[in-house]
């Protein structure tokens, strides 16, 4: 075991976390999704199931209290001779027990429980194939004496929008019902929560059928939440319980659930597995008979679980580091990915956060993790969110992934996410074929995506202030400061940077494209920017963050709060706008005030009181998430900031304390899942100070692999390419890494036998001698091994 804490640990592969306790900190859950189907679930059994997306097609209710964890699909164990019950997990019931062990893995979780004699073990997962979750309760008599039991299922319906606090209206519309040859239950709703074709609202069925089924023949079923629960009772302790079977309740009239109930007889040392199958047929697509045959059995099931084995794998393990560093070889091979495809571009909610859509920078991020493994499910992402773009160049902020829509907005760099992403696509795969890939505007005709990626600069470049410095607008990356800028005069120093990060890749793009008069206007728009930040935004240690509608600094040495902000002057080094004494500087005050015990901090000091016009940062309690906390997504850049500069130690320093199993001495402090990237740490002016938070659902998991591999093992595609620069400690004896890179799959092994942190001294390449640290683009189909030996200079990175 790795990582031990009196909470859990990870197994010696990293593939598991393993909870030896239902008393965690907080929960701790996994995000189970296909990419259609998700469900979340925590360490206790709670959690909940939606399709498409948890905000607007939720499957079974739930509502967020990270303080209770209550509401969930649960199974109830009975001992029918003994009167006695427990649940397969810790919730509802909250039985006493012998063993207590809960493993999230990437697609699946298992709860193992012994409590009266009799051993459970659950096993959840989402089918890879298809809208199906699986419940895999297998049971074993520990004992000397046959035992009686009888196993009940419980899930309430919600199907559609969530939450649905307006319970008494949503349940008139839903109805149950049963099919005992089949073992299942069925739920239909005649409302959903869209107007029909012509506009008029509550006046579409939900498309759906929800079902539940079981492997063994029914004893009985209930579809009425009173019925089961009882008036005025709670699911740890229903009235079904106290009853020998269920009332077989189903219909319109009643409080829908599915509620399934099979009798299991164990004789001494025998074991038995019953298989619970949920899920969600689409009307005309799909059948809901066909998914319960296909899944729900012994062998089915076992064959779906394998095949998602498969599924992750394909996902997870194209690439592979190995370095004297657990918590980086864990994060970066499995946790980090899994993190950012399973919750993040997929299932899109998590504990702290529903989501009923995509951001237009937040997925967009997010897609970089398909390089490494799928990268055509990148081109699918870049396409379709060029598709969520006005022919004026600017884009949706997020749109329902559902019948779209969502809110038009004047931030300043979710458009230029586009081209940003686009070149990452571009370095990784070379496929300048999307380029031509023609797309509609939300409001105009198809373009290419190359006119895409121009409208958009184009839009950044006619909203400039007066001195020649990029408007803050709504605001920019930094949504917090949302009222910084909302009148069109404030600008954003981060903005200058992150455009002249971007033109320096888009020029040569447009030169390619025979596009010569808008690539001249980017190198001298690129000239512009550089000089208009260095002119305005330099405050004589540190840049600045912005300038406010009324003209007032902010991140200023002459702000009481809020005096230094962490991403202008990070980014000011990664985008190269800062000449080296400046980005020398830059970086010394980011080290003195921001990286701090847990992470690089946001900004410094935190608000202590709101400011309106600065906008709703200042309104969180101090030291909280973007105000004055570590907000983990900026905090991996300022590991790609210390990386550019050549300083592996602060590099290293700032990357090692957001790795979560790192927090695993003090998880009581921290509190959050140790596998998964939180969103935020509490800053030091918090009470709590360390304390994680917002885990899953955070573009931070992403980053954090990408800076992993990109700047500090150094392995970076380049346009003819894929270049090795480490940055690592100088006590690492080397680290190995395979990646695929342009349809060939290279095995790397760098070795450091002077001890040094960068510098590239020799290579070889399949045996001979290779010059430089530039390793050639094979494109052949074949592996091809490549020994590193560090010890020269560093070249200069890229």
């Amino acid at each position: 075991m790795k990582f031990a804490s009196q909470y859990g640990h990870f197994t010696d592969d990293g593939r598991e976390y393993i909870i030896t306790t239902p008393f965690t900190p907080r929960p701790w859950g996994n995000i189970i999704s296909n990419g259609d189907y998700s469900l979340m679930v925590s360490q206790n059994g709670s959690g909940y199931s939606w399709r498409g997306n948890a905000g607007q097609n939720r499957i079974t209710r739930s509502f967020q209290d990270l303080i209770k964890d209550n509401w969930g699909k649960y199974l109830y164990i009975r001992d029918l001779k003994r009167g006695a019950f427990w649940s397969a997990t810790f919730k509802p019931v909250m039985r006493d027990y012998d063993r207590f062990e809960v493993a999230h893995g990437p697609g699946y979780s298992r709860f193992t429980q012994q409590i009266a004699g009799i051993e459970s073990v659950l096993t959840v997962f989402v089918a890879a194939d298809a809208p199906v979750e699986v419940m895999q309760l297998t049971l074993t008599n520990l004992g000397s004496e046959a035992r009686e039991l009888d196993v009940t299922s419980y899930a309430e319906w919600g199907l559609g929008f969530a939450p649905d606090e307006h319970r008494e209206f949503h349940k008139l519309f839903i109805e149950t019902s049963a099919d005992e040859g089949l073992q299942a239950v069925f739920a239909r709703k005649c409302l959903w929560g869209f107007p029909d074709d012509k506009g008029r609202h509550n006046n579409v069925d939900w498309p759906y059928t929800a079902f539940m089924a079981a492997s063994e023949p029914l004893k009985s079923f209930d579809c009425d939440k009173e019925s089961f629960l009882g008036l005025y009772a709670n699911d740890d302790r229903p009235a079904a319980m106290s009853q020998p079977e269920l009332t077989r309740t189903h219909g319109r009239f009643g409080d829908p659930i599915a509620a399934l109930q099979v009798a299991v007889s164990l004789q001494p040392g025998a074991t038995k597995t019953v298989v619970f199958t949920l899920g969600a047929a689409e009307d005309c697509k799909e059948d809901a008979r066909d998914l319960i045959r296909r899944f729900t059995g012994v062998g089915q099931s076992e064959a779906a679980l394998e095949n998602v084995h498969r599924f992750w794998s394909r996902f997870l393990d194209t690439e592979c580091v190995q370095t004297p560093d657990d918590a980086f070889n864990f994060m970066t091979n499995t946790w980090a990915k899994y993190q950012a495809l399973s919750c993040r571009l997929w299932g899109k909610s998590a504990f702290y956060q529903v989501s009923a859509g995509y951001g237009f920078r937040d997925q967009l991020q997010d897609s970089q993790i398909f390089l490494i493994n799928e990268p055509e499910y990148a081109r699918k992402q870049l396409l379709m969110h060029a598709g969520q773009q006005f022919i004026e160049g600017d884009v949706l902020h997020w749109w329902f992934t559902i019948r779209g829509g969502g809110p038009r907005t004047n931030c300043s760099d979710d458009l230029l996410w586009l081209p940003f992403i686009l070149n990452s696509y571009l370095l990784e795969t070379a496929d300048f074929g999307i380029l031509d890939e023609e797309i509609p505007y939300l409001n105009g005709p198809a373009e290419s995506l190359y006119d895409h990626c121009k409208r958009a600069i184009e839009r950044l470049f006619s909203r400039f202030s007066p001195r020649g410095v990029p408007l803050m607008g709504d605001h920019d990356w930094n949504d917090g400061l949302s009222a910084v800028g909302t009148l069109l005069k404030g600008e954003s120093f981060w903005v200058a940077e992150f455009l002249y990060m971007i033109l320096d890749s888009f020029a040569p793009v447009a030169r390619r494209r025979g596009d010569e008069r808008f690539a001249e206007r980017c190198d001298v728009v690129r000239a512009s920017l550089k000089d208009a930040l260095n002119e305005h935004g330099w405050d004589g240690e540190w840049y600045l963050q912005a300038t406010t509608d009324d003209g007032l600094p902010l991140g200023s040495q002459g702000n009481e709060e809020g005096k230094i902000f962490l991403m202008p002057n990070i980014w000011a080094v990664m985008s190269g706008t800062a000449p080296e004494s400046r980005a020398e500087a830059a970086l010394a005050s980011v080290t003195h005030y921001l990286l701090r015990d847990y992470g690089t901090l946001l900004n410094y000091p935190a608000f202590t009181k709101p400011r309106p016009d600065i906008g709703y940062v200042t309104r969180y309690a101090p030291g909280l998430r973007e105000n004055g906390g570590v907000y983990t997504h900026a905090a991996t850049w300022s590991v790609w900031a210390y990386a550019a500069a050549g300083q592996p130690e602060n590099a290293w320093a700032a990357y090692s304390r957001i790795c979560p199993p790192n927090r695993s001495a003090d998880l009581d402090t921290y509190k959050a899942e140790p596998y998964v990237t939180p969103g935020n740490i509490d800053g030091p002016i918090s009470p709590f100070y360390g304390r994680g938070g917002w885990t899953w659902y955070t573009g931070s998991a992403q980053w954090l692999h990408r800076v992993a591999t990109h700047w500090l093992l150094g392995v970076r595609p380049q346009e003819n390419g894929l270049l090795i620069d480490p940055c690592i400690p100088a006590e690492w004896p080397g680290f190995t890494i395979t990646r695929r890179f342009r349809d060939a799959v290279y095995e790397i092994e760098v070795q450091n036998p002077n001890g040094v942190s960068s510098g590239v001294r020799s290579v070889t390449v399949d045996g001979q001698p290779f010059s430089g640290p530039l390793l050639p683009v094979f494109a052949d189909g074949k592996t091809h091994v490549i020994t590193v030996v560090m010890g020269a200079s560093p070249p200069e990175r890229n």
